[in-house]
């Protein structure tokens, strides 16, 4: 008997624990699956460039050479590749050399010799600069022009030449290695 009344309470204290078992929702709180808060994208800033002025070193990459007209198009940036602004100082200077697949009448000269022209720009002094240099829209990016490029009529007649370009980029702390450079045409 003493089993049936603690048996009797604890059912009785089970439905006080569990409850009535009801429908009334009235009193459940909603939960809302938590909000996930996404941090915003940050952009880095565009670079503009570095001055070459400010620049510890230069280094140059040839893009197009067109030994026709000697128009030239090249990137300018820093041993880090970032890209150059403000380039203005220039030594360029276009070779001629003769082809060593053509007939020479004196072969041994023929291999030794070769045309120049030449063209500079130094913004510290007074002369005027020879030839055009212009940045482009991508940073870091130049074209050069000449309008008198003839490296034909300094070479021996009928000679076939091979076209080559030699550019220096001068900046007030560094300038390039220089180097020859082949045509593309």
């Amino acid at each position: 008997m003493m089993k049936v009344k603690y048996l009797s309470a604890i059912l009785a204290s089970s439905l006080l624990i569990f409850g009535c078992n009801s429908d009334n929702d009235d009193d459940v709180a909603v939960i809302d699956p938590p909000v996930v808060v996404v941090p915003p994208v940050v952009v880095p800033p565009v670079i503009d460039g570095v001055s070459i002025d400010d620049a510890s070193s230069v280094v140059v990459k040839l893009d197009t050479f067109d030994a026709t007209t000697g128009a030239l198009s090249f990137t300018v940036a820093n041993s880090d590749g970032e890209a150059l602004t403000n380039v203005a100082d220039y030594d360029i200077v276009y070779f001629g050399f003769p082809d060593p697949a053509s007939p020479s009448t004196k072969p041994k000269a023929w291999k030794r010799w070769h045309v120049t022209q030449s063209y500079q720009c130094d913004s510290s002094t007074s002369d005027e600069c020879t030839g055009s240099l212009e940045a482009t829209d991508t940073t870091g990016t130049y074209t050069f022009n000449v309008h008198d490029l003839d490296l034909q009529s300094k070479a021996s007649d009928n000679a076939d030449l091979l076209y080559q370009v030699a550019i220096k980029i001068n900046g007030t702390l560094a300038s390039n290695d220089i180097e020859l450079i082949s045509a593309t045409n």
